[in-house]
């Protein structure tokens, strides 16, 4: 015969105390299907099912029914009256802020947006705020313009501040002024000095070279003018061409040479051992090169205070109506015939 398995069940509406893990229980008065989990105990009953629960599905509706599931018509759609619920994302069919604001912006700048709905787009005028009443063009050909600018960018105030025009010039003698903006300063150059300007410099030349080191060399020039200098210190210096001084020549040297063939001097006495400024010690005269023959001399003698000559071999005094009669004490004879 037929076997039958029966279940649990029960007239009560309570849910049942005890089920065993995996046992089922019916409540005919509840209409409501439970099973148990593992423990046992009531609080591991669920209730999972029964006509309770189907009742509830089969009454489901898209019309916007109180206490009812709630099911999609054929297009997907049900009817509502209020939904509550925390929404993320975007309205995908809003048209309208339920509740139109004012917008403003404030701080350096200032605009309002009045009436703001969503449902159209607006705009309004931005307004800077005012951080220097000191308003107007600044700077010209003889002031320029000072800027204070804060740290947004802002020029918070503006001024001008006057430039000079006019550049002072001082010579060695005289002093003049250069107007900047209506003349031009000229670098001019005079006897012997060219000036040449040209990108940004002012080159100044002169006709000959001038050196920086010990010796000073005047190469293939003639110097017929004056050479203004106040002042030129070297070892060596070297004319090529024909040298003229204007004014006094001072040899402040212990030799001086003149390698000339012909010297010219117009002074009609000239004056030796002119360094002399006490008791007479040093013989003075002129003496004759004469190559490979010996030399020959007229000197002043210190010692004895005569004129001397030196012939090459033999060195004579020299008479003078002061020394004659101390020179010879004897007889001169003048001989027979």
């Amino acid at each position: 015969m037929a076997q039958t398995i029966l279940i649990k069940r029960s007239t009560s509406t309570a849910t049942p105390t005890a089920l065993s893990n995996g046992e089922l229980a019916y409540s005919a008065d509840s209409d409501k299907l439970f099973i148990g989990r593992p423990g046992g105990a009531s609080g591991d009953i669920d209730a999972i099912g029964g006509k309770y629960y189907t009742d509830i599905i089969t009454a489901a509706t898209a019309a916007n029914t109180a206490s009812k599931l709630v099911l999609r018509d054929s297009s997907g759609n049900f009817s509502a009256g209020t939904i509550t619920a925390a929404l993320t994302g975007n309205a995908s069919t809003a048209t309208a802020w339920q509740t139109s604001r004012n917008l403003s912006l404030t701080g350096d700048g200032t605009a309002t947006l009045s009436g703001v709905n969503g449902t159209a787009a607006v705009s309004a005028a931005l307004t800077l705020a005012t951080v220097n009443s000191n308003v107007g063009s600044f700077g010209s050909a003889t002031a320029i313009p000072v800027i204070t600018v804060n740290a947004k960018g802002l020029i918070t105030a503006a001024s001008t501040a006057t430039i000079a025009t006019t550049l002072n010039i001082t010579g060695d003698t005289g002093s003049d002024g250069v107007s900047l903006l209506t003349e031009t300063l000229d670098f001019e150059g005079g006897t012997g000095v060219t000036t040449v300007a040209s990108d940004d410099k002012v080159t100044f030349s002169i006709g000959q070279p001038v050196a920086t080191t010990d010796n000073v060399t005047f190469n293939n020039v003639t110097v017929n003018g004056v050479l203004n200098s106040d002042d030129i210190t070297a070892t060596t210096m070297t004319a090529s061409g024909h040298v003229v001084v204007q004014g006094n020549l001072t040899v402040n040297g212990t030799t001086t040479t003149v390698n000339s063939n012909t010297v010219a001097i117009g002074d009609s006495i000239m004056v030796l051992n002119n360094d002399e400024t006490g008791t007479p010690s040093e013989n003075a005269g002129i003496e004759i090169e004469r190559g490979t023959s010996t030399n020959v001399s007229i000197l002043w003698n210190e010692g004895t205070d005569y004129w001397q000559i030196n012939d090459g071999s033999t060195t004579s005094k020299i008479m003078t109506a002061g020394n004659f009669a101390a020179s010879f004490t004897g007889i001169l004879d003048g001989g027979t015939f």
